[in-house]
This record gives structure tokens, sequence and C-alpha cells, in this order.
């Protein structure tokens, strides 16, 4: 018999997971914030989720609710499909509730796991984190997705040394082709901030008019210029992960390019990925490929980088700018070392704690 599964999130990916899980014979239930459960009032009528594209069919959920432990109560496993930006909410939620039996999944992890750890301490149950969405999709209308695209992901565990049977379900769950070493792998081999920041950055302007006029799509706009600044952000933090021990390859696994990457794999690959160019937006300077990309992706990459003592100029040069055009500090509200529980530790420390989950 299938599992339960909770899916914490009510976005874009959060629908997907739990209709595709749904039609797959899982006991999906389905929890979103009160502040944001309005605007689910279709699906918390129906309990069902229309799917169109590459997933296609109905999937029928057995609840939906705003209630968090009524929610998780029983589930095997608890799925966080919900921005980086809401982790920490999410764990402060989840404390006094949440069992050691059970399992999270964080989709994707995004610092996550170190975040959940930092916020449950001993209560904290295995986490497995991603580094990717396993779908390109969209909400498409109420309790509606148009799919474009499923991939494997690639998959950690925290503590390291935890007993990987749990792979096995997770592995039926989402299809993944990779273990990482340990989760700050996994952290450092997110996809988003290495691809997002070069276009956005380039098309500020575009992006702000797109909020007057018209339909932006940031493939579309893919530029050479953009591509070069995604090709240094990605080799500023390999050289990051060189630090930790990592041979990271994320946007080699991406692009697939023939020999080393270049920003013209980059190019090529935003220009010819048919999951990839139906996809529209940022329609604001407030999307989260601004708004959680920076402070959650490039910020604790830059920390990272500060604490082994390798530079990130470009990174730190569209922090800069980011904070500047947003009128925050988003070095200091992003993650930091402290956030992660990570403050005051040395390399050999950090690789030591992410193993055992122990300090």
């Amino acid at each position: 018999m299938k599992k339960t599964i909770a899916i914490l999130g009510g976005g874009n990916g959060a629908h997907t997971m739990a209709a595709d899980l749904a039609m797959r014979g899982y006991r999906v239930r389905m929890y979103e914030d009160a502040a944001f459960i309005g605007r689910l009032s279709v699906l918390r009528e129906t309990l069902t989720i229309r799917c169109t594209g590459l997933l296609t069919g109905e999937g029928h959920i057995d609840l939906l609710t705003d209630d968090i432990s009524e929610a998780i109560d029983g589930a095997d496993y608890i799925a966080v499909v919900t921005p980086s930006t809401a982790h920490v909410a999410v764990a402060e939620k989840l404390r006094g509730l949440v069992r050691k039996d059970q399992t999270i999944l964080i989709y994707p992890g995004g610092f996550g796991a170190l975040e959940f750890k930092a916020v449950l301490g001993e209560e904290c149950p295995v986490i497995v984190q991603t580094n990717n969405l396993p779908y390109d999709t969209r909400l498409s209308g109420p309790a509606s997705i148009y799919c474009t695209g499923m991939s494997p992901v690639s998959v950690a565990l925290f503590p390291a040394d935890a007993d990987r049977a749990v792979l096995e379900d997770v592995m039926d769950i989402s299809p993944f082709d990779r273990i990482y070493e340990d989760v700050l792998e996994s952290d450092l081999s997110l996809v988003n901030p290495s691809v997002h920041s070069g276009p956005c950055l380039i098309n500020i302007g575009a992006i702000e008019q797109q909020a007057l006029r018209g339909q932006f799509c940031m493939y579309e706009h893919f530029t050479f210029g953009a591509a070069k600044i995604d090709w240094a952000i990605d080799a500023e933090r390999k050289a990051v992960g060189a630090a930790f021990g990592y041979r990271l390859t994320p946007l080699e696994d991406f692009c697939e390019p023939k020999n080393e990457l270049r920003w013209q794999d980059i190019y090529q690959k935003m220009h010819g990925a048919p999951e990839l160019t139906p996809i529209t937006g940022p329609d604001s300077i407030w999307n989260r490929y601004l708004t959680e990309d920076c402070p959650n992706g490039l910020v604790p990459w830059s920390e990272l980088g500060r604490l082994c003592g390798v530079p990130t100029p470009t990174m730190d040069a569209v922090i800069s700018i980011y904070s500047l055009v947003h009128e925050r500090d988003w070095r200091g509200t992003g993650i930091d070392l402290a956030r992660l529980g990570l403050a005051g530790m040395s390399v050999e420390e950090i690789r030591s704690y992410l193993k055992t989950g122990k300090k």
C-alpha cells in the first residue's frame, strides 16, 4: 500500500507534486498557510487538481487544510514544497509536532536541511533534500497545472550517515539519479541562483516595464551577457565547493556540454530547451527569481566563500546591485552562517557536522 505524504505549500510545485502522487496512488494531504489558503478555494471544494501538458489527468487529494498538525498527523513523509524564504517559518510551525520516525523531504533544499536542524534541534528527524524540483510547471488556473517537463533530481541526506534505506521510498516519490555526499554539496549545487541571476540582472529594466505592459519571457531575453554572468557565478561556487572537498557539476549536468562548460553552452541550453521556453516571467523585480535566489542562494554561497577564503566578486556584485534596486540589505537579511548553525565552525568541523548531525 502506498504511504501517506503531507505536502506543505500551495504553489506551482506543490500542486503538481500533489496531483502526480495522488494519481500514482499515494494518500496526499496538502497544507497552506491561513494567510494564503483563500486562494485555493476551488481546490478546497473539489480536492481535485487537473493536469495538462506532460502530466495529464486528475489528482484527487485527501485533504487541504491550514492546520499543519492535521496535515502531518500520521504522515510517513512531510514534503516541504515552498520557496526557500519560507523554510524557517515552516520549521518553526513543525517544532513540537514532527516525530522522529517521520521523514522530511525538501524540494528544493536551498539550505533547508541545515535551517530545519537549527530550528528543530534534537527533535529533527532524517531530512532528504533535493537540488531542484522534479517538475517544470506552472499553475494554469484554479486547481489546474500545466507541466512542461519532468526530470530526475539529485538528493542528499541529513545527517549524511543516516540509514539510506529511506531513499528506496524517495526513489518512488521522486526518481533521483545522484546521491550527494552531504547536504552542503546539494546546497552548492542549486541550479536556480546560477541560471536566473544573469538574465534577471541584465533585464531589470525590461522586468520593471513588464509590470506596466506586455509579457516578459526570461528565456527569450537570455542574452550573451546573461550567460557570461551565469558562467562566472558558477565558476565561483565551484571554487567554494572545492574548498570543502566537492567537485561540483550542476550546470554541466543541466546543460550537458560536450566538453568543459562555456558560457555558450549555457546560452544554447536556455534557447533550445522546450521545457523552458514556454515559461513566462518574472513579472516584477520582486519575483522570487531575484528575492529568493539572491538572499537564499548567492548570499550563503558568498558567506561560505568568506569562511574558506575564496573570493566571489560576481556574486557580491549581483548582491550589491539587487540590494540597491530593492532598497534592501540582502546580505544582512539573507541566509548567514548563524542561521545555518555553522557560525564559528571551521571547514573540518562543518564537514563532520554534516555527516553526523552532531557538533
